[in-house]
């Protein structure tokens, strides 16, 4: 056995590792005990079911795949931003296969609301960050958005591709970016 765990940093480590070898959908109570070197009843002291272990470790693993470089003071424009944010996707996509979509898989099969709510908290979170860097952006056209193609929209729109872009496993994101430039600059 491994060594005992004796903190929620030390058994969601335990839940990465076991997200990036096994996959998400392997995650159970039973095999991360036994992975921590304890007894699966102790395991229950810090989590007090599987949703809620799961939970915590989709929390984690996407706040190491998007939060690596919150503290960047660079100012971007919108394209690098959203290339930079599909770049971390994609990497944390390498490190742990099919993350994107065994998340979305299990959130769905949970019984729990706060399944669905954390996995749409991050999701809002993204289209925050990324709303933030459209305006914060110099160069974009004035007359790009309306009442009836507001920003929002095209936020929606662009995580949408990202995470298509990811289920299709492509490498670049070049053409979202392309068309991105399309829209708001032109």
């Amino acid at each position: 056995m491994n060594q005992e765990a004796t903190s929620k940093e030390t058994i969601i480590q335990v839940c990465h590792q076991i997200a990036a070898t096994q996959g998400l959908e392997t995650l159970t109570m039973r095999r991360v005990a036994e992975q921590c070197g304890i007894a699966p009843g102790t395991l229950y002291n810090y989590y007090s079911n599987k949703d809620d272990l799961l939970i915590a470790t989709v929390e984690s693993i996407w706040k190491e795949i998007f939060h690596g470089d919150e503290g960047r003071e660079t100012v971007e424009s919108f394209p690098a931003y959203v290339n930079r944010l599909f770049d971390r996707a994609k990497n944390g996509a390498v490190k742990y296969p099919h993350f994107i979509t065994a998340h979305s898989a299990a959130f769905a099969k949970s019984k729990e609301g706060q399944a669905k709510s954390t996995m749409e908290q991050y999701f809002d979170h993204m289209k925050a960050g990324m709303l933030a860097a459209l305006q914060a952006d110099p160069q974009v056209n004035e007359t790009a958005f309306s009442p009836s193609f507001p920003q929002s929209a095209f936020i929606d729109f662009v995580l949408d591709n990202i995470l298509l872009l990811l289920i299709r496993k492509n490498e670049s994101c070049t053409i979202l970016i392309d068309m991105i430039h399309r829209v708001i600059y032109l």
